[in-house]
């Protein structure tokens, strides 16, 4: 059995046991097995790049006279084949710059205080960006610090490379803050698309429709 063989196997084995803790509403359990799918995604990724790195050496064919599809883009990744070429740091970098430009062109600016997710307003109130990439269909699992922020922004990527943005003014976590899990020191968020709408997972409820607290970032001033 090839070594990636292996690889796509624990893959798979990791996305059946999401998928399973997910049917439960097992948030903890999902976050965990989600962390461990971003190390073997990232280990096919560098496995990929060597065996075509070794193909060239073999070819004796100089890189500069063969183009190729660069690894790295500085635009947002269009599509899932993308996303797996790019570290998931990277891709939340960068869908966190997109954001940041987009609220900038509406007069909005967020200083960076804390990591690369805790940001602060004018008004002196912090937020929290947190992104995610579409691991299982239509559901995102993000996190942020405990006690590190008043606000919160979810950035989830779909399959297709589009980027839906849920807005989560203090209010939200003043109503449901207690009840949200919390594993490791984060708050964990679990965003489902059902087709009506998105939604944050709150344990003892139905889910809460992100349009239900806020339709703008005028809570970011």
């Amino acid at each position: 059995m090839g070594t990636l063989t292996e690889l796509q196997i624990e893959k798979n084995k990791i996305l059946a046991a999401i998928s399973k803790a997910a049917s439960k509403g097992e948030t903890d359990t999902v976050l965990e097995e989600s962390e461990k799918l971003e190390k073997i995604e990232n280990l096919i990724s560098r496995y990929q790049q060597i065996i075509s790195e070794l193909q060239e050496l073999r070819s004796g064919t100089p890189q500069t006279t063969q183009p190729k599809t660069p690894r790295i883009v500085a635009t947002p990744v269009s599509g899932s084949r993308s996303a797996q070429m790019v570290c998931s740091r990277e891709i939340g970098e960068q869908i966190r710059s997109e954001f940041l430009r987009k609220l900038e062109a509406e007069g909005i600016h967020l200083q960076l205080i804390r990591g690369k997710t805790i940001f602060r307003t004018r008004s002196g109130k912090r937020v929290g960006l947190a992104v995610a990439t579409e691991r299982q269909p239509n559901r995102w699992f993000l996190g942020l610090p405990a006690g590190g922020f008043d606000h919160a922004v979810l950035l989830c990527q779909r399959k297709n490379g589009e980027v839906i943005d849920i807005p989560l003014p203090e209010r939200f976590f003043d109503k449901y803050g207690r009840k949200m899990s919390q594993s490791k020191g984060q708050v964990k968020f679990n965003v489902v698309n059902t087709g009506s709408g998105f939604f944050v997972q709150v344990p003892g409820t139905d889910g809460v429709n992100e349009k239900s607290f806020t339709s703008d970032y005028s809570f970011l001033s």
